[in-house]
């Protein structure tokens, strides 16, 4: 549980140092670490949750007994971890527009074209349809502010299911020796550092203030000390069996959340300059690189 609250605890105090919020000023910024976001959320999907999803499914004892059944039953395994990739895609996907149906209810049809005529009545009308304009931009401003942040929220379900996957790890890893479980959180203490830093940056950009951004950040870790109890608990019994669907369930927000709600804040730009362009391209790589080096030493 120590390790489990040293991995938790230790990237939120890295946030502290990491100068950004949410201003115009800082919107270049912003924009890389969204990218280097986008490269560590799909690395961390297609290099660690899947695979490992995979590995558990094969080691699953339900696979060992019927490994017998012949090649056809085999893929029927490998079908199941893709098709918990995409119930992860298909259920964020519900869960994002059952909040705007909700929320955004009110829409974009409060904005009305204002007729000509209205510029040639008296000063008082044409002062009320100005102040109305600006009602409605206004309005629509915080609908668009609003459905921003579903995707902020939306994150933040996939980061604590995450940790709690993480936290099966560290429980599972300790029941096998002291060693592999000091082994494991080094590993996961490095994995999570580039994660959080990104999942920040997707908090700010989705309107949240850099105060409640770290907060929210650190309640996710109240997934991976479930994670730990219940690896504990179970004496390593279910870990394999949750991790089997928790993963890939997981990698599939990971990738909804990186193609259909980070990406488009980078091509949210009227006129990219091309150096803002490559720095992001790069720090798109540098999120992917990382969780390959990570990966390669797991």
């Amino acid at each position: 549980m120590g390790s489990t609250l040293l991995i938790s605890a230790a990237p939120f105090f890295i946030l502290f140092f990491v100068p950004l919020d949410n201003t115009e000023n800082e919107q270049p910024l912003l924009k890389i670490l969204l990218a280097f976001a986008s490269g560590g959320l799909l690395g961390d999907a297609f290099l660690h949750l899947i695979p490992h999803a995979a590995m558990a499914v094969e080691e699953s004892p339900s696979s060992h007994s019927h490994s017998h059944g012949g090649e056809s039953h085999e893929h029927g395994h490998d079908m199941s971890v893709g098709l918990w990739v995409l119930a992860g895609i298909v259920a964020f996907l519900v869960v994002e527009k059952g909040v705007r149906i909700v929320k955004g209810h009110h829409g974009h049809s409060h904005k009305k074209p204002v007729a000509k005529t209205d510029k040639k009545k008296n000063g008082g009308d044409s002062k009320q349809v100005k102040n109305k304009d600006k009602t409605d931009n206004k309005t629509a401003e915080d609908d668009s502010a609003k459905e921003i942040k579903v995707a902020g929220y939306l994150n933040l379900a996939a980061d604590f299911s995450h940790n709690f996957t993480d936290g099966l790890a560290i429980g599972s890893s300790y029941l096998a020796g002291n060693t592999i479980g000091i082994v494991t959180t080094i590993t996961i203490l490095l994995h999570e550092v580039p994660h959080e830093i990104g999942d920040f940056a997707i908090l700010l950009q989705s309107g949240v203030s850099r105060r409640n951004a770290m907060l929210l950040q650190l309640t996710t870790a109240l997934g991976a000390v479930a994670g730990t109890a219940l690896s504990l608990l179970a004496q390593n019994s279910s870990g394999a069996m949750a991790a089997s669907w928790i993963l890939p369930f997981t990698a599939g927000g990971f990738i909804y959340i990186a193609l259909v709600s980070v990406i488009p804040e980078l091509l949210d730009e009227e006129k990219p300059s091309v150096l803002q362009t490559i720095l992001q391209v790069a720090a798109l790589l540098s999120g992917v690189g990382m969780m390959v080096i990570i990966a390669e030493y797991e």
